[in-house]
Formats: structure tokens, sequence, C-alpha cells
């Protein structure tokens, strides 16, 4: 009985805190999808490459592949060691091609087909009671009945491969987007009208581009699935009978003398790689993920000033029901434990919420982000499965420590409130205090992100330094924010009275909203940051690749015949590039050729290059080389140093000087370039020649390219066309970030709405007066948006140099650390100013509701609320 009251008086203060409980909600929502989705999409790639090169084949433990750019692994080098007793092999083919239904392309991008020996497989001993390798690596993580069962289920799919009905395995989500793709007729189907009564798709729904039809289709959730189709080697190549070998499965333990004995066996052209070494994969992307999971947590930051606001908001709305829960008995130590364990179970349903629909929004983005690792770093990424309760766990800890730090604040004035009966402004002593402190912190902050800045060179450290960046630029905003807005207060007429009072307004509600303006600087700071960033690296993209594509057709083409046969008699000039790939300090580097003609030279983009006026001559010479800034800073070397290479043709090890560093974008690899003279076809593999001809030589050539099997249509490529296509792949690549960025500035947004909501009844008296002395209710909304539109163009213009700043640090010290390579910082005026007509629009858009709500009241009842 003695709670009855208070519970009473409690559930009537709900009534007048919709608005607020919405807010919060919406912003725990928001902050808990956006990071279950990132932690969804790192979480996916990471078990595909746990699982790379593995296909479904379980204790795996070393791979045979070429080693040579020319020389592939062929069908007598895998009989030949299967002959010398390696039973143990198992020959894996590959080949990508479209799939199509109707004598239409269906699939947006080729698909991985997959052919595995899974004759040879289920011979083997091992393979009844294999002992998976993610079962080894984390056999404390996963039980092992799970780990059983999944081996268990693969080995019975493996089997059904090459027994009864061919068939073929894929993932679901990769089935669903097949089967969702749309063709002529507008009929768009899907995946369960395309399923059998065993759940298996029918034989002819796909078929190849000559028109055979795929194996029934079976369905399998696996990491190692993504982009893949896998099948009996044998039905691959009835499917595809010009598919290659891509490498040997070693299945199975292999001691210290059978892998000296099998490295002695292989011909030059293979090597055999253990699977421990395929992190590298991993180890590549680490940094794509570390920087998604920063935009993340910068969102969650961003999100979390909402709920600083939100829960202000709904402890303001219940003020007047707490007091009364005061004369009633009730503590406050009793009031706070109700409001903690509320903003507990709203996190708890927030996070549910944001976790379902963030794993939705990673199906979603699963096919883009799969499409740009896959492009950017030249892995297969698969669709991973993540365990709904430990994500969930781990989502409400990180939102539940998140939102009791930001009740902190709101429950602190809170107690202040209720011990008092009207709120005391703080002391001249307390301000100076307080000033000083913010000072304080900005010293600190600025000192730790320039120290950490030039001497660390963790991944992680630099992110922790542009924290500090941004943490140091709010408490120059705080510092700052009455000068700044005195000194527009001084260019204001004396002839516009109404704006002079708006302003002085403005001073005083700089004092009341300094978190919501914290929010909007972040998100601000953010935002101007990515976009110079981004912009800086499309003009750079763009002038390199004008530069650097400068013939006027471009054709791809991994076989045979050569381009240059048949380009002869018909006047187009062929530039072949041959490429190898070689060993250099234990990593893989490309070694590429590249002609000396003055036509080429002028193609070229230097980052760096030495002063030598000969340098093209030394080069042609075959006395020095040309590298990327990716081999540069990779492993630090400088312009006129020597290092030690294979020759292209010869693979005699020499010494040669460094001429030049050149930009080599996007590329993850490093990159040594070498005159064409020095490399055989024969030895080197060639896939891409540039042509330069008038449009008549190449319609001959294109006429030629059809008689010998070519499709000149995708194959052959104007320079337009492909500066065009790699915009389109760059635009893509930051689909995500762009993302992040606006919902970043929306929820900034909505932070602010929420101050503004809080303050409405601190300056209901003045917009009283004003309205009193006969200025309309239009004018008084004017006036007030005003006020918050000025507060957030004084947080615009701190923000322009600090974005500036991370700018800068994103492009050479994260960028740098990350991928070993930069890009000039081009700070863009019409850029800056489109930023700010964005947010100023977003800001408007969102804080516009409540001051019109506001503005709504008839003037009398601000007259008895006064009264």
């Amino acid at each position: 009985m003695k709670y009855s009251p208070f519970l009473s008086v409690l559930l009537k203060s709900y009534r007048n805190s919709k608005f607020s409980l919405t807010m919060l909600m919406a912003s725990l929502i928001i902050a808990a999808a956006g990071l279950c989705a990132v932690l969804v999409i790192n979480s996916s790639a990471k078990q595909s490459y746990s699982s790379q090169q593995q296909y479904l084949v379980p204790n795996v433990t070393h791979t045979i592949s070429s080693n040579s750019s020319k020389l592939t692994l062929t069908k007598q080098d895998y009989a030949a060691l299967r002959m010398k007793g390696f039973n143990q092999l198992i020959a894996v083919a590959q080949t990508r091609q479209h799939l199509y239904k109707n004598n239409l392309i269906i699939s947006q991008r080729r698909i991985d087909f997959t052919g595995i020996d899974t004759f040879s497989l289920i011979a083997l001993p091992t393979f009844s009671n294999p002992t998976p390798l993610a079962e080894q690596a984390g056999a404390a993580k996963q039980p092992n009945a799970n780990s059983n069962t999944k081996t268990s289920e693969t080995n019975q799919l493996i089997r059904q491969l090459s027994v009864g009905q061919p068939s073929a395995i894929l993932h679901p989500q990769l089935l669903e987007q097949l089967t969702s793709a749309k063709n002529d007729t507008n009929s768009e189907s899907t995946a369960s009208s395309y399923l059998g009564a065993d759940g298996a798709l029918t034989m002819s729904q796909f078929t190849t581009m000559s028109g055979k039809p795929l194996p029934k289709l079976i369905t399998f959730e696996s990491a190692a699935l993504g982009n893949d189709i896998i099948m009996d080697i044998a039905a691959l190549y009835r499917l595809y009978p010009n598919a290659e070998l891509s490498m040997l499965l070693f299945v199975g333990e292999l001691s210290q003398s059978q892998e000296e004995t099998l490295k002695q066996l292989l011909p030059d052209h293979l090597q055999l790689i253990s699977t421990d070494k395929g992190q590298q994969d991993s180890e590549l992307t680490s940094s794509f993920h570390l920087n998604l999971m920063a935009m993340a947590l910068l969102m969650f930051v961003v999100c979390l000033f909402i709920v600083v606001n939100a829960v202000n908001l709904l402890l303001n709305s219940r003020l007047t029901w707490l007091k009364i829960c005061r004369q009633l008995g009730i503590s406050r130590q009793q009031l706070f434990f109700v409001q903690l364990t509320e903003i507990v179970l709203l996190t708890f349903v927030a996070s549910l919420s944001g976790v379902l629909l963030g794993i939705e929004l990673a199906k979603l983005a699963s096919p883009t982000v799969q499409a740009t690792l896959e492009n950017l770093y030249s892995v297969e990424v698969g669709f991973g499965k993540v365990s709904f309760l430990g994500l969930l766990f781990q989502v409400f800890g990180i939102c539940l420590l998140g939102s009791i730090c930001a009740t902190f604040i709101p429950l602190n004035k809170l107690n202040h409130q209720l011990a008092q009966a009207k709120d005391v402004p703080l002391s001249s002593v307390q301000q100076r205090f307080w000033k000083l402190a913010i000072w304080l912190c900005f010293a600190i902050f600025a000192v730790l992100a320039y120290v950490l800045l030039n001497y660390a060179q963790a991944l992680w450290l630099l992110l922790i330094a542009t924290a500090l960046v941004i943490l140091s630029g709010c408490c120059l905003l705080l510092a700052n924010y009455p000068s700044m807005l005195k000194i527009i207060q001084r260019f204001i007429p004396d002839r516009f009275p109404l704006l002079q009072v708006s302003s002085k307004q403005s001073l005083a509600l700089s004092g009341k909203t300094k978190i919501a303006c914290c929010a909007f600087f972040i998100a601000a700071t953010s935002n101007i940051g990515m976009n110079l960033m981004v912009d800086s690296f499309r003009g750079a993209t763009v002038g390199w690749l004008e530069q650097r594509l400068a013939a006027d057709y471009y054709v791809y083409n991994n076989g045979e015949p050569n381009i240059s046969e048949l380009a002869k008699n018909t006047g187009v000039n062929v530039y072949s590039r041959l490429e190898n790939y070689i060993s250099f300090q234990g990593k893989k580097i490309q070694q590429f050729s590249y002609p000396t003609d003055e036509f080429n030279q002028q193609a070229m983009v230097f980052y760096e290059k030495g002063r030598d006026e000969n340098l093209w001559a030394e080069f042609s010479q075959g006395k020095g080389v040309l590298v990327n800034q990716q081999f540069a800073f990779g492993f630090e070397y400088r312009i006129d140093d020597y290092i030690d290479l294979p020759h292209p043709s010869t693979g005699t090890l020499s010494s040669y000087k460094i001429l030049g560093i050149v930009y080599d974008f996007g590329s993850p690899y490093a990159q040594v370039l070498m005159p064409f003279d020095m490399f055989e076809l024969s030895n080197s593999k060639c896939c891409i020649y540039a042509l330069q001809g008038s449009e008549s030589s190449i319609n001959l050539l294109r006429e030629n390219m059809l008689k010998a099997g070519f499709e000149p249509e995708t194959q052959l490529l104007k320079t337009e066309a492909l500066l065009a296509l790699s915009m389109q792949a760059f635009d893509n690549t930051f689909i995500i970030t762009d993302g992040l960025n606006v919902v970043t500035l929306l929820v900034a947004a909505l932070s602010l709405a929420c101050a503004i909501i809080v303050l409405m009844n601190d300056i209901r008296p003045q917009n009283m007066l004003v309205r009193s002395m006969g200025v309309s209710a239009l004018k008084t909304q004017a006036l007030a948006l005003y006020q918050y539109l000025l507060l957030c163009f004084v947080a615009l213009l701190l923000a322009t140099p600090f974005g500036i700043l991370l700018s800068w640090v994103l492009i050479f010290n994260i960028n740098y650390q990350a991928f070993s390579w930069t890009y000039p910082l081009v700070i863009n005026p019409m850029k800056i100013l489109q930023i700010y007509a964005t947010s100023l629009l977003v800001v408007t858009a969102v804080i516009v509701i409540p001051i019109v709500r506001a503005g709504r009241r008839p003037l009398i009842e601000d007259i008895r609320w006064v009264n």
C-alpha cells in the first residue's frame, strides 16, 4: 500500500511522456541497429576468411596452386602426384560465369562455379570422421556436438554431389538473389516458387550461356559459400569444358617427411601452401573492418547524445509528478532506482528491436559489401552465420553501458531540481572554473592527439587520435560559443531589434544546449571530413585514370589467341601488359611491364620521382624500376634506394634502383614496373591490352575477335566506358559510409530537437512578452528557428577546420597505415558550402516541428501558464 500512490502518480506521468519515450526508443533502436549491422557484416566476412579455400571440405591442411602467371595447374600434374602416392590430394576446378534464364542474364555479376573431385574425397578414410579446422582452432568456443552435427551434414551434402542425380550447393542468400532477378517479361519469382518437394531447385530454371541446364540446386548455410555454386568436378566440366584446375586440397595431416617429399616432387610452377598462412586476407581487410566499426561507433556515440536529451526531456516532463512523489514520502534514491530500471527495460526492448533490424540491414548491405571486398582485396566473402543470442547480449551490453552513462547527467540535474525550489544560476566563480576546465580538456585532448598522430603506428591508436581531435573540437566549441555569438550580434544593425533580441536569446540558449550542439558538431565534423576525403579521393582517381587510360580502347583477355596476332594488318597499335607474381621479403608482389615510348611516358602519374633527368633512359636500359606507393610505404623504401628483384624472364636476382614512386589507387598489392623488353610472353601472363587506332581499324579488329570466339561487347572497352565503369565501382565502395554520414547527421538533428522541447518552457516568458508587443505567431516561430540555426551555423563554422583536419588525418595517417598509399587533399569550397546547406536543411526539417507546435499555442494560454 505504501507504493500504490507512487505507482499511480508514475503511471499518470506517462501521459505527458509519450514523445520523449518515443525519441528515447528511436535513438536506442537506431544505435543498436547500426552497431548490429556492422557486427554481422564483420563477423560474416571473418568467418568467410577462416573458411577460405576449403569449399566445404573439412580437415584441409595444405593447398597446392600455381606460382606462375603463365603455367597453370593441369590435370597431368594432379594425376602425376596421385600416382606418386599422395592420394589425399583433391582437385578443385573453377570458372566464373554468368547465369541465364530464358537466354537472359539474371546474375548482376559472374558466379564462381567450383567443381570438387568428390569421388576421390569420399574414398579417403579420414572423410568418415574428419576434424574441421574451425573445431581445431576454436574447440573451446564451440560445443563438439554442434561441430560434429555440422560436419556430418556437410559430408552428406558432399556425398550427394557424386551419388544419384547431379546436384550443386549454394548459399540461401545467393539463391534468393538469383530467383528474385527480373527478366524482360517483368515476371518476378521467389525462391519458394522454384523449390521442389525435396527442398531443392528444379533443374530447368537456370542455364549456362550455351543453354545447358544446371544440376539440382541445394541450399546450405555456410560461411564458406558466398558467390559460389559448388558441384562435382565432372558436372562442372559438362557445363564448362574450358574450366581450369585452380588448386589441389590436401586433406588430413601432412608429416614433416611427407611435406619435404611433396615439395621435391612438385614441378617448378607449383607451390605448397599451409592453410595457417591463409590469414593474409583477414589481416589485409582488418583495416576495412576497423574503419567500418569506427563509423558505426561514431553513429552510436551521436545516438547517445539523443539519449541524454531524451532522458532530460523525459524527466523534465515528469518533474511535477516526481515532486508530488517526494511530497508523498518517496525518497530520491527510490525515484532514481525506478528511473534506471525503466531505462534498462527500454534499452533491452530497443536492443532486441535493433538487432532484428540490424540483421535485415546487414542482409540488404551484404551484396554491396561482398562485391566491394572482392573487388578491393581479391578475396571471396561468404555469408556467415551469427548467433542471435550472442549478438543480442553483445549489443545490449554496449547499449546498456552507453545508456547508463548518458543518464548520469539528467539524473544529476534532477537531483538538484528535487532538492531546490528553483534553479540557481552558476556564480561567476563557478563559471570561471568550468571555463578553465574546458580549456584544460582541450589542451589535453589536443596534445594527446598530436603525440599519437606523430608517433603511433597501430591503426587502433590512430583511430583513438581521430576521436581525440573531434573531442578537442567539442571543447573549443563550448569555450568559444559565447564570444562567437557576441561577435555575430555586433554585426546586426539597430534597425532589426527583433533579430538582436533573438541573438541575445541564442547566447542564453548556448549554455543550455551544450550536449545537443556537441552532437551536431561531431556529426558536422565527421560529415565534412568524410566528404572532403571521398571528394579528394574521387578527384585524384579521376585525374589518375584519365592520364593512365590514354589509349583509345582496352581489351581484357586471359587466353588464346593473342590479341596482337588478331590486330595484325588492321592498323591498330597494341600495347600488351605482361605480368608476373613474385615473392619479395616473404610477401607476394606484382611485377608488371611498362612501355618506354613517349606516349606511355606521358601517361605515367608520379607520386615522387628522382631529380635525374635521365629517368626513362635508365628505366629502358633495365638499370632501375618504378614502384607504387604500396611497395614504397609497405617496405619502407625511398627514391634512389636499391632493391634485389628476380629478372622477369630469366629469374636471375639483380639489384635495381628505385627511379620513381607512382600512384596505384585502390590496389592492395605492392607493384614493381619494369621495361617491356625484359619480359617474355612464354614466361609471363598477359590479360590487358591497350589499343590505339581509328574507328575503322578498331572495327576490323572487332570482326577478327568475333571470328576467334571473343565477346567484343564485354571484352573490348572504350576508354570512356572503362572510366565510367571504374567510377561506378568507386561510388559503390562508399555507399555504406555515405549512409552512416546521413544517419549521423539526422540523429544529431533529433538530439537538437529534444533539447529544444526541453527549453520551450524556459523561453515561454520571453516569447509571451514578444507576442504581447504585437509580434505575430509566425514571426515568433521564425525568430525561434533563427536562434537555433544560429547555434548550428556557429557549430558548422568551428566544425570546418576540424573537418579539414579530420580529412588530413584520414588520408595521411589512417589510409597510409591501413592501405600504404595516399593522395592529395583537395579542399573544395563549394563542397563545404554544399555540406553547410545539407546540414542546415536537415536540422531545419527536424526542429521546425517542435517550434511550430509551440507557436500554435494561444497567447492567453502562455499568460495563464506564467501567472
